[in-house]
């Protein structure tokens, strides 16, 4: 197969991957004013942390489809971190 396909499949399987999880904890986790705010800084950790994994791959090679799918897969959770802290933040604010 052709490795141009071979990364739009990639990706079309990696967007959803990266951004429903955090975005779907934010909704079911977050008050509802601050759910906003919460949900565009989930979306921007999301794009900046899959933007960075796929240049770090384009720089790493295209050619090593192992590694290249190590970078994605750690970069998926970069997110969880800020969605983590606003996590705990509501329980303590709940507490």
């Amino acid at each position: 197969m052709d490795d141009t396909i071979v990364w739009i499949i990639i990706i079309a399987f990696y967007a959803p991957l990266h951004y429903l999880p955090p975005i779907l904890l934010i909704l079911f986790n977050t008050h509802t004013d601050q759910r906003k705010a919460s949900l565009i800084r989930a979306i921007i950790d999301c794009t900046i942390s899959m933007a960075g994994a796929f240049i770090l791959v384009y720089l790493v090679g295209l050619e090593d489809m192992t590694q290249a799918m190590m970078i994605l897969l750690a970069a998926v959770f970069l997110p969880y971190l800020r969605v983590v802290k606003v996590m705990i933040k509501n329980r303590k604010e709940t507490e």
